[in-house]
C-alpha cells in the first residue's frame, strides 16, 4: 500500500487528512492515515488550530498564502476552530469557495477575502495587473511573472545556424538548422505557425520522445524573425511560396502601429479596419459623420488594452516585427 503514496510527502499527507478529510471516503481517510502511521508520524502531533491553517495554506499557490492568513486571522476573531471545515479549492486560477459547517458570518468573511485573493498573484503574491494567463493551465498572474513565462518561450539567438528555445523538457536547448528534417508552414486566418522536425530528440516526457517543435506568431517571442531565418534548403517549393506570400500581405496596423495585420486583421491588437468599416457601422459613420474620428477611437481602444494585457504589452514592447 506504502506504493500508492510513495510520491506524497509527509507533510502532502498530513495536508490532505487535515483539510481534505470531507472529501475523502472514510476507507481513504484510513489508508492515508495508516500510512502515516507505518511513516512513524503522529497525526495527533497536528491536532490543532494552527496545524489546520498551515495546512490549508499549503493547498494553495504560494503567493496567496498571506492573504490566506489574514483570512483566518479575521475567522479566528469570529470564533472560527479547526473543527469548522472550509470546502475551497483552487478552480481555474481562483479561489473557489463552495461551503463547509460554516456561520453565515464566516461564509461573509471568506466571501470578502476570496476577492482579495483573487486579485493576487498566485506566485509571488504582487498585485500588479493581475490577469487569468490564458495558458492551458490557468493562472492568476502578475505581469511581471506572467511576462517571464511569455519570455521563457521565446526563441532566441536566432542565425543561420542555429536558434535557441529553452521551453523544452531537455539539457539541450539550441538547435541546429542541419539538424531540422522537415518544415511545416501553416499560414491560415486562424493558425499562423511553423512545425520543424528534427533528427534527434528535442524532448522527452512522460516516457515519450518527441522529434519536433512548433511555433505561432504572437505566441512564440520572434516568430517572424525565425520564420524569415529558416534556410531556404529546407523549405519545400511551396512552403517557399507561402511565406513569401505570408511576409508580403503583413501590413502594419492602423491601430497600434506594428506590421502584423493578416487577413485584414491585427493579430497583436485585435483590431481590424475592414470591420470599424463594414456595413454594420453605417449608423455608428453617420453619428460621427467621419472616419478619422472612428479610427480615433478605435486607436485609444486598441492602446487601451495594450496597455491593460499583460500578453498584448509584452509582444508590443518586446517582439520583432518586420519593417
Amino acid at each position: 500500500m506504502s506504493n500508492e503514496f510513495s510520491y506524497l510527502s509527509d507533510g502532502d499527507l498530513v495536508d490532505i487528512i487535515l483539510v481534505y478529510h470531507y472529501r475523502n471516503s472514510e476507507e481513504y481517510q484510513q489508508l492515508l492515515l495508516n500510512e502515516l502511521k507505518r511513516r512513524d508520524v503522529d497525526i495527533n502531533l497536528f491536532n490543532d488550530d494552527e496545524s489546520y491553517i498551515k495546512s490549508f495554506i499549503n493547498c494553495f499557490p504560494d503567493g496567496w498564502s498571506d492573504e490566506i492568513r489574514k483570512m483566518f486571522d479575521e475567522l479566528l476573531l469570529g470564533g472560527w476552530n479547526k473543527s469548522m471545515h472550509i470546502q475551497a479549492k483552487e478552480k481555474w486560477g481562483y479561489f473557489h469557495f463552495s461551503g463547509g459547517n460554516l456561520s453565515e458570518n464566516m461564509h461573509d468573511i471568506i466571501d470578502k477575502h476570496r476577492e482579495f485573493i483573487d486579485n493576487t498573484c498566485s506566485r509571488c503574491g504582487n498585485k500588479d495587473h493581475v490577469q487569468g494567463n490564458g495558458g492551458s493551465w490557468i493562472e492568476i498572474l502578475c505581469r511581471e511573472c506572467a511576462q517571464k513565462d511569455l519570455a521563457f518561450n521565446g526563441i532566441y539567438n536566432i542565425s543561420d545556424k542555429s536558434f535557441t528555445y529553452r521551453n523544452v523538457k531537455s539539457d539541450s536547448t539550441d538547435f541546429l538548422w542541419d539538424e531540422v528534417v522537415n518544415v511545416n508552414l501553416e499560414f491560415s486566418e486562424n493558425n499562423q505557425s511553423i512545425e520543424l522536425e528534427f533528427n534527434r530528440i528535442v524532448e522527452s516526457y512522460y516516457g515519450f520522445d518527441d522529434y519536433v517543435l512548433n511555433f505561432g506568431f504572437l505566441s512564440n517571442l520572434n516568430f517572424i524573425k525565425l520564420l524569415e531565418t529558416i534556410p531556404d534548403y529546407l523549405l519545400s517549393a511551396d512552403d517557399a511560396v507561402c511565406r513569401t506570400e505570408f511576409l508580403n500581405e503583413l501590413k502594419n496596423c492602423h491601430f497600434c502601429d506594428k506590421k502584423a495585420v493578416y487577413k485584414n486583421s491585427c493579430r497583436l491588437c485585435r483590431e481590424s479596419l475592414d470591420d470599424d468599416l463594414s456595413q454594420s457601422r453605417n449608423q455608428y459613420l453617420k453619428f460621427y459623420n467621419n472616419i478619422p474620428a472612428l479610427m480615433k477611437e478605435t486607436r485609444e481602444k486598441s492602446q487601451y488594452y495594450i496597455n491593460f494585457s499583460n500578453e498584448l504589452n509584452f509582444f508590443y514592447h518586446k517582439d520583432y516585427f518586420p519593417e
